[in-house]
This record gives structure tokens, C-alpha cells and sequence, in this order.
């Protein structure tokens, strides 16, 4: 093989598919000779491109017993495009873009029972936390987890506008609480005063940081903690930060919790005896007994100003 002789060649094939699918194959074979060191060099490039558009519509029922309360919105299209091992997904819900269109800003919006999930989530923070400067959003009985939590959480640092969340009948859990307790806190300059967690499958290890929220929180004045898993250890937690730290609060609701018994009667007391913000308490359908019942009643009753619902 002389190493004055140079010889090349090219290779080009395409090929087509179904009309489902179209695959283009590119292959380039070049060959070098003009050293005896010189080795071969072969390039091979595959590109397969599939375009889906998946349609869902939705089976559920919804509720129309608020005013403001919006048709619920279908599951939204996804562009999907897969390439072997990799899948990319675009995700858009133009129900939810129509209606979030229709609302004025610095106004109250009602998204309950409309099927949302945490990647509409991430749409009206943009869109209605920030942009439109919400005053209150509800978000009842949703499909929103700790993920659409944690997302809710950071648009609520540096914000002014926000008063109330409802974010009742949803599935936040402890770890959707620990991120939304980080940020109402002093330094991340939250305005929120109302929240809304009934029925967010909370226990008294998500109580663990709400209490170290609330010691420091100067902000939240309404609390609502139904229809969760919280015992009365969650109770001790929170009669300990009410008694002898937070100054705001005003109204706090943990009924509907059964793991709640007469064990927790004392740290109540201590609530009664030591805080002067708290004006209403409700903790009815407990597992309080009858004799639990008159005792915190007849405490509360020597309190000025505070209604206990028992």
C-alpha cells in the first residue's frame, strides 16, 4: 500500500418507514490510506424522531356550590417526542390558561374541585400568584401532592399580596407542610395570614415544623388543621408554641383528628391559661370523652373573650 495513494468513499442510505413512524438512517463510511499507521475511521449516525399527541378527557363529576368556582378542566394535551431513551414532555392545560385569562388581577380566585394537579401547579403560580397578584386562592379538594406544595411554597417568598390559601382536601402530607412552614417565616417576607390544610394527611411529625413556623411566623392568624392524622403529641406541640411564643394567631381548628383523646386536656389548659392572641378554638369530633369535654369547657369559660367548640 503505497502512502502517496489517497482513496475515499461515501455511502448515503435513506430509508423510509410506515406512514406511523419515519426513521431516516445516515451512514458515512470514510476511508483514509495515506499512512501504513493510518487506521480506518467509520461514523455512524441514527436519528428516529416520533411525534404523540395524547388526549385525555376527563370522568369525574365537580361541584358548583361557590360562586366563583370554575368548570373543571380536562387532564391537558402533552406533546410527547421519543427518541429510544429519551422521552421529553411539554405540558400545557388550556382550559386552565382560558380561565386563568379570565380573571382581574389582585382578586380572589377559585380553582376548587377542578381536578388540578401539581403540574397545573406550577401554571398558576406563575400566572395568578405572581403575575396577577392573587389576594386569596383556593385550591379545596384537589390532586395537588408534597410536590405542588413544595412549588406553591417558593412563590410564596417576597410576596405581599397573598392572604389566604385553601389548600383543604388535597395530598401535601408532612413533607408538603415542611416546605410550606419554611418559607412563613420572618426573613422569606411572607404575607400570608389564613391557611387552610384540613384533610392534607398530616400528623404530628408535620406539627414538628409547623411549631417551629408558628414560634417565629408574626403573620398567620387563621389555622386550620381538620380532618388529619394528629395525635396528642401533635397537640403538646402546638399548646407549647401557642402558650409561651406565638403572638398572632387568633383562631386554630384541629378537629376531626380521632388520635386526639383526653391526654391532651392539660397542654389545652396551658393554651388557656398562658395565651392572650387566640379568641377561637374548635375541636370538635375528636376522641375527647364527655367528662374531657366539660372540663375544657368550664376552663374556657373563665377565659374573656375565647369560644372553645367542643
Amino acid at each position: 500500500m503505497s502512502g502517496n495513494t489517497t482513496s475515499s468513499k461515501i455511502n448515503v442510505i435513506n430509508r423510509k418507514n410506515s406512514s406511523e413512524q419515519s426513521e431516516k438512517t445516515f451512514i458515512s463510511n470514510t476511508k483514509f490510506e495515506q499512512k501504513p499507521s493510518l487506521k480506518k475511521v467509520q461514523l455512524e449516525i441514527k436519528i428516529n424522531i416520533t411525534l404523540k399527541l395524547i388526549d385525555v378527557i376527563p370522568t369525574f363529576p365537580y361541584s358548583q356550590s361557590i360562586t366563583f368556582r370554575l368548570n373543571p378542566l380536562p387532564p391537558p394535551s402533552r406533546n410527547v417526542i421519543e427518541n429510544k431513551n429519551l422521552t421529553s414532555e411539554i405540558y400545557f392545560n388550556p382550559k386552565l390558561a382560558e380561565k386563568i385569562n379570565q380573571f382581574k388581577p389582585k382578586l380572589h380566585v377559585d380553582l376548587s374541585y377542578c381536578f388540578l394537579n401539581d403540574s397545573d401547579v406550577s401554571i398558576i403560580t406563575n400566572q395568578l400568584i405572581i403575575e396577577k397578584k392573587c389576594t386569596e386562592l383556593w385550591l379545596y379538594g384537589n390532586n395537588i401532592t408534597s410536590k405542588g406544595a413544595i412549588i406553591l411554597a417558593s412563590s410564596l417568598i417576597n410576596n405581599s399580596t397573598l392572604i389566604s390559601l385553601d389548600l383543604s382536601f388535597n395530598q401535601i402530607s408532612n413533607f408538603g407542610l415542611r416546605s410550606l412552614s419554611e418559607v412563613l417565616i420572618p426573613n422569606q417576607n411572607s404575607s400570608l395570614k389564613i391557611l387552610y390544610l384540613s384533610k392534607n394527611m398530616i400528623s404530628d411529625d408535620g406539627i414538628k415544623y409547623l411549631s417551629s413556623m408558628l414560634k417565629i411566623n408574626q403573620t398567620l392568624t387563621d389555622l386550620w388543621l381538620s380532618n388529619n392524622e394528629i395525635g396528642n403529641e401533635g397537640v403538646k406541640q402546638l399548646a407549647n408554641v401557642l402558650a409561651y411564643h406565638n403572638k398572632t394567631l387568633k383562631f386554630l381548628s384541629i378537629s376531626m383528628n380521632i388520635f386526639i383523646t383526653d391526654l391532651c386536656i392539660d397542654y389545652l389548659i396551658e393554651i388557656f391559661e398562658h395565651n392572650q392572641t387566640l379568641k377561637t378554638l374548635w375541636i370538635t369530633d375528636c376522641n375527647l370523652t364527655e367528662q374531657g369535654k366539660i372540663k375544657l369547657q368550664q376552663i374556657a369559660d373563665q377565659k374573656k373573650k375565647f369560644k372553645i367548640h367542643l
